[in-house]
């Protein structure tokens, strides 16, 4: 199985039927319309924000050599049109300064379909950078209702690695925006997420632009932060029954943060969940009520 087949399976029949191949295999089927550029709007849910210039260049060069080989496709939208996909070959266009797009009308597309096909799409093709792809895994658990399960069939990623990419929204703003513009790498940031406290992992992320550290001085530098804490020391806890042990296990991977269940008698107990901070917490209680 190709690549591209591989893309078509996992994005699932309804996803899958949005993206045509070529344009000489949709054009049996499906009619190319030539629409004004000006009257194409990009896809509302974008989750990609940051495009590669000469990348765009590059794709301009070879729609100019050898003509649009994929239709952009759109749907309706009042009086103009909206992305479903192909917002590079969009960009591609206006920079050769073309008037008119060749594309497929699609008007029977949700807005849901709209943000999946646009979240799982460009996941799969690996045209995020690892905040957008962060973010793009939340809103598909938040906004689309994915559980954890379906998330990792859809995107073709294990439940680890999603809910590793997850906390990496933990992160502070400015720190995110360092990741997003490969100032600090993701080694870095992995090793930030060990500290808790919203200005220290900004300061450590200063230092790492301003003094070169490695990932392996802030692994030392997170250490140190956490061993000048006061440890309170706990009584060992006794096992857990293994169908609890099993419900925190879900929990965890579905809210991609630590969880525990405390009983005090055999029918009560607490349910605890841990968050870094206020954007964090926001979105443990989004999950909670949705």
């Amino acid at each position: 199985m190709n690549k591209q087949n591989q893309h078509r399976k996992a994005l699932g029949r309804g996803l899958s039927n949005l993206i045509p191949t070529q344009v000489e295999s949709s054009g049996t089927n499906e009619e190319i319309h030539l629409i004004d550029i000006n009257a194409i709007r990009t896809n509302p849910f974008q989750p990609r924000t940051d495009f590669d210039e000469d990348e765009i260049q590059g794709l301009a060069d070879s729609i100019s050599n050898q003509g649009l080989l994929q239709p952009v496709v759109v749907r309706q939208k009042d009086n103009y049109y909206e992305i479903i996909s192909g917002e590079r070959r969009t960009r591609a266009f206006k920079l050769l300064k073309k008037d008119k797009v060749p594309c497929i009308i699609k008007n029977k597309v949700t807005d849901r379909e709209m943000l999946e096909l646009a979240l799982v799409e460009n996941i799969q093709r690996e045209e995020l950078n690892e905040i957008e792809k962060a973010s793009a895994y939340q809103k598909l658990l938040l906004e689309c209702n994915y559980t954890h399960d379906e998330l990792s069939k859809q995107v073709g990623k294990s439940r680890t690695v999603i809910t590793n990419s997850l906390r990496l929204l933990n992160l502070p703003d400015d720190v995110q925006q360092m990741v997003r513009k490969n100032q600090i790498s993701m080694g870095h940031a992995r090793a930030l997420l060990a500290l808790q406290d919203s200005k220290q992992m900004l300061d450590l992320a200063n230092r790492i632009i301003s003094e070169n550290l490695s990932v392996r001085d802030i692994e030392k530098e997170t250490q140190e932060f956490k061993g000048n804490k006061k440890i309170k020391v706990l009584p060992a806890e006794p096992l857990m029954d293994p169908d609890l042990a099993n419900v925190v296990e879900r929990l965890q991977y579905k809210f991609g943060t630590s969880v525990s269940i405390k009983q005090s008698t055999k029918e009560k107990g607490k349910l605890e969940f841990e968050y870094f901070n206020q954007q964090d917490l926001t979105r443990i209680v989004d999950i909670l009520l949705a």
